[in-house]
């Protein structure tokens, strides 16, 4: 880089981390606890490199090159997840180009008396990849799991694919008719379980359990989901109305090995095992560990709740599981 260059890469680089915190506050309007860090951060750099402080421009750098390695492992992990890889491509280039950017400017100012210690840049970018490998959010988006989780709810989840999963705990599944998504239910039956529903009640190996955590709202019962398995009055998706009836014994459900039963709190406004079936030990991918934000969204759609506090559930936060 020529000394006549170096200015303009400086001043370049000073945009980009200003644009940046910018486009981060923006989002934080609709995420604060996720966005409004990494804001924080990026004025750091912008203010850093209009200081001319090299190693706030390296550390910018890293960030973005670590937020971009976090996105491919994630996605190679979850090729299930169906996004194109041009879309990928385009957006991995374009984060790749706003992290040359940086790494110029700090190359245009290594000379600078002010360097500043790379340490806590490189700390931190450790810490935004290996993170999301031991974490990673999740919004829940319908009601199926109340009061246990709202919609709105903003947890962290924890990759468990592989290790032992217990009765009543709540766990992450891939669907099973469309593994792209995602859900939140609770484990009811492991593999060798026998159950059915008496007019909304659970039963488990011949005895009613007690589950303080589920809601019913509705009075009413239905012939099929709340005397579960009872004749099905409505198509079932897959083979599931053919499987059913081979592990129906005597009115009760004998859940297979290595086959889990899963349930919504919120039993009567649920898609779950009831309607899709089993789920799979290989299906059963994370656990929630903590919610970290949420907010009651008017008619389910986000908006920016920093314009709204009042639209924030301060007492959901932090909830652990």
């Amino acid at each position: 880089m020529t000394p006549a260059s170096a200015p303009r890469a400086i001043a370049v680089g000073a945009g980009v981390a200003f644009a940046l915190c910018g486009l981060l506050l923006a989002a934080a309007l609709w995420n604060p606890t996720a966005c409004l860090p990494f804001a924080l951060l990026f004025l750091v750099v912008a203010l850093g490199i209009r200081h001319r402080i090299a190693w706030r421009a390296f550390g910018g750098a890293l960030l973005l090159a670590a937020a971009a390695g976090t996105g491919t492992v994630s996605l190679l992990r979850n090729r299930a997840a169906g996004i194109p890889w041009v879309s990928l491509a385009v957006a991995w280039l374009f984060v790749a180009a706003l992290a040359w950017l940086l790494y110029r400017a700090g190359r245009a100012m290594r000379d600078a008396a002010r360097s500043g210690s790379p340490a806590a840049w490189i700390s931190l970018a450790c810490l935004v990849f290996v993170f999301p490998q031991v974490m990673q959010p999740y919004v829940m988006a319908t009601g199926s799991m109340e009061h246990t989780l709202s919609p709105g709810d903003y947890m962290l989840v924890r990759p468990v694919a592989g290790s032992a999963v217990s009765r009543g705990e709540v766990v992450q599944i891939r669907y099973p008719i469309d593994p792209k998504q995602l859900w939140i239910k609770r484990v009811v039956a492991v593999g060798g379980d026998r159950l059915h529903f008496h007019d909304k009640a659970l039963i488990l190996n011949g005895v009613p359990v007690e589950e303080p955590f589920v809601i019913h709202s509705t009075s009413y019962l239905d012939s099929f989901r709340d005397n579960f398995p009872a004749t099905p009055n409505s198509p079932l998706p897959g083979n599931w109305a053919e499987e059913l009836q081979r592990h129906v014994v005597n009115g009760e459900l004998t859940v297979p090995a290595g086959a889990f039963f899963v349930l919504g709190d919120n039993r009567d406004d649920s898609l779950d095992s009831r309607y899709f079936g089993f789920v799979d030990q290989s299906y059963i991918v994370g656990k929630p560990v903590v919610t970290y934000f949420s907010a009651q969204y008017p008619a389910g759609k986000p908006y920016p709740v920093l314009l709204h506090p009042s639209a924030i559930r301060w007492p959901r936060m932090f909830r652990t599981f």
